[in-house]
C-alpha cells in the first residue's frame, strides 16, 4: 500500500464528508494524537545528549550493534 496514495484518499473522502458527527470524532482523535506526540516529544538537556554520544562510541567499541536488517525485524514485531 503506498501511503500517500492512502493520504490523498481519505483528504478526498473527509472533503466529501457532510456528516458533521463524524467530522467532529475525527477533529477528537486528530486533537488526541497530537496531544499524545507532544507529550512523548521533549527537547533533550546538553548532559542527555552528551550521554547518548558517549552510549554509542561505548556501543561501537565494544561491538553491541546490530545491523539495519537485524532493527529492521525486531521492529516487525513492535
Amino acid at each position: 500500500m503506498n501511503i500517500q496514495i492512502k493520504k490523498l484518499e481519505l483528504i478526498e473522502w473527509i472533503a466529501q464528508m457532510s456528516d458533521t458527527n463524524i467530522i467532529s470524532k475525527m477533529d477528537k482523535i486528530r486533537k488526541t494524537y497530537l496531544t499524545i506526540t507532544k507529550e512523548k516529544v521533549k527537547p533533550m538537556s546538553l548532559e542527555e545528549f552528551y550521554a547518548s554520544i558517549d552510549r554509542a562510541e561505548n556501543d561501537i567499541k565494544t561491538g553491541t550493534l546490530c545491523s539495519h536488517q537485524e532493527a529492521e525485524k525486531e521492529s516487525e514485531n513492535w
